[in-house]
């Protein structure tokens, strides 16, 4: 027999079955679960055939063998009465033996026993190859005593059915019948045809795996591609973008139209969304930009006379003051409003440039300590830390951080702003020892109006622009900004911003 071998069509054909079984392997994938739910089931059932049939088989093959030595002892005695009647010359004693010379077979033995077990009469086979190892009956009779009925037994590496019963002719004892049929070869041969079945359950287990791999994969292909289409769409093409699929089952065709009719919904509920953003960021800039003003020119008649009043009372004067502080307050809230609307409209100009960030930093703790007569402790990593960013924008985030955490916390403990050096970012770090920020109002705090205690008064706590001031100038500079709190430990803010081109190479 010529060896085996794989052709290249064979491989081919391998490569074409077990692609989608290789590419399933994420156990929380649909195509995954499917395959091995219905692959286990397959495999159950044919297992679950393959040992009913297995043990269906074994019971027949017992019992045809135990019915044949049944058909046997009950013919013996029959067989006995023949002969005595073809030849009166016979004895008894040659009755029996031709009778069981005559049942007897290669693999069939056949004694009788008297009543002390001394071995009366044995078939002539005893000397045979499947007998010989056994030096009597007398060694198999005290094995098969028991065996009043048909009993499978194992001897020394063999199988056997066995039975006695009592030789009764014409009404007259003459002994103990035993019939014993070795069915080694045949359980063998069982054994085999069981090992043949199992490897081709298992092969087809093998090949029913892979071919519903395929199936499935190839039935799934529709939604596969469905995912690459939604992934493909943007807020902006809402409305233009279709889930077409060609040949697909009818349940996911309904899905793909019930999700093009989302995508109308969803088109038709982003423009207005965008429309009244868009609407609302003008009216903002606009309101913003005419009321700044009038306010500044208030302000100033307000300064004006303040500087003019040396006849005012003391009422008068604190009148004014509160209100220049209200005019810078509010003119302030509008400047703020506007880069917001600037930057959302993209008209925010970034002039990035190399700077030293210490030198920045120094200068808003010297502005902090002046006016707010707070202790903010500057402390750095290195002596000079280049950062690629905006000044004045780099500025305002560093003093509305600072500003935020002298708010936030206690008046006699100090405020620290960290400088640290990274291998392609800066890091500032501007921390309080104030009362923390709960866990649930961490991811708001960078939200326009957000304030985080809104029993605060407005001149201490602010209207809830300056961090998101900061995340806006931030994010304009190629960085980032985050937040690490617990309640009762206080708080500190991160800057990440890129350092300069120049400090890379």
């Amino acid at each position: 027999m010529g060896e085996f071998q794989i052709t290249p069509s064979i491989r081919k054909l391998w490569r074409h079955v077990s692609l989608p079984l290789r590419q399933s392997v994420d156990p929380r994938s649909l195509q995954f679960r499917l395959t091995a739910s219905i692959a286990g089931l397959i495999a159950f059932g044919l297992v679950s055939v393959a040992l009913w049939t297995s043990w269906k088989m074994q019971r027949i093959l017992i019992s045809s063998h135990k019915q044949k030595i049944v058909d046997i002892a009950e013919r013996i005695a029959d067989d006995v009465v023949l002969y005595r009647q073809m030849d009166d010359m016979f004895t008894v004693q040659e009755s029996v033996q031709k009778a069981i010379d005559n049942r007897s077979g290669r693999n069939v033995l056949l004694w009788v026993s008297d009543s002390q077990g001394n071995v009366v009469a044995t078939s002539a086979n005893l000397s045979g190859p499947t007998w010989q190892r056994f030096n009597s009956p007398s060694t198999l009779a005290s094995v098969f005593q028991d065996s009043i009925v048909p009993t499978v037994y194992h001897v020394q590496d063999r199988d056997f059915v066995a039975c006695h019963s009592p030789l009764l002719v014409s009404n007259q004892p003459l002994g103990t019948l035993f019939v014993a049929q070795d069915i080694t070869e045949d359980q063998r041969k069982f054994i085999a045809s069981v090992q043949s079945l199992a490897l081709a359950s298992s092969v087809a287990i093998v090949l029913i795996t892979l071919a519903l791999a395929w199936y499935v994969h190839w039935s799934l292909r529709p939604l596969c591609h469905m995912g690459l289409m939604t992934k493909a769409i943007s807020p902006d093409d809402l409305g233009e973008k279709r889930v077409e699929l060609q040949n697909a089952p009818s349940e996911i065709q309904e899905l793909a139209n019930t999700f093009n009719l989302m995508l109308d919904r969803l088109s038709k509920a982003w423009q207005e969304q965008r429309h009244t953003t868009e609407r609302q960021r003008q009216f903002v800039s606009n309101v913003s930009h005419e009321l700044r003003t009038p306010l500044t020119i208030v302000r100033g008649y307000l300064q004006s006379i303040q500087r003019r009043g040396d006849n005012l009372t003391d009422m008068q004067r604190e009148a004014l003051e509160i209100s220049s502080a209200e005019a810078d307050l509010t003119i302030r809230l509008l400047q703020d409003l506007l880069s917001l609307a600037r930057a959302d409209d993209g008209y925010m100009p970034y002039n990035l440039e190399t700077l030293i960030l210490n030198d920045v930093a120094t200068e808003v703790v010297m502005m902090a300590e002046k006016f707010n007569h707070r202790q903010v402790l500057l402390e750095s990593e290195a002596p000079l830390i280049p950062v690629f960013a905006d000044a004045d924008r780099l500025q305002q985030v560093l003093v509305n951080l600072v500003d935020n955490a002298i708010k936030y916390s206690n008046a006699t403990e100090p405020v620290t702003l960290k400088l640290e050096q990274r291998q392609e970012s800066a890091l500032i770090h501007v921390s309080d020892r104030g009362d923390g920020i709960p866990l649930q109002q961490q991811s708001r705090i960078f939200e326009r109006f957000y304030r985080l205690d809104e029993a605060r008064a407005r001149s201490t706590g602010g209207v809830g622009l300056g961090l998101s001031l900061v995340k806006t100038f931030t994010e304009g500079m190629g960085g980032q900004v985050s937040v690490l709190s617990e309640e009762g430990e206080g708080s500190t803010f991160t800057v990440m911003l890129p350092i300069s081109p120049e400090a890379k190479i």
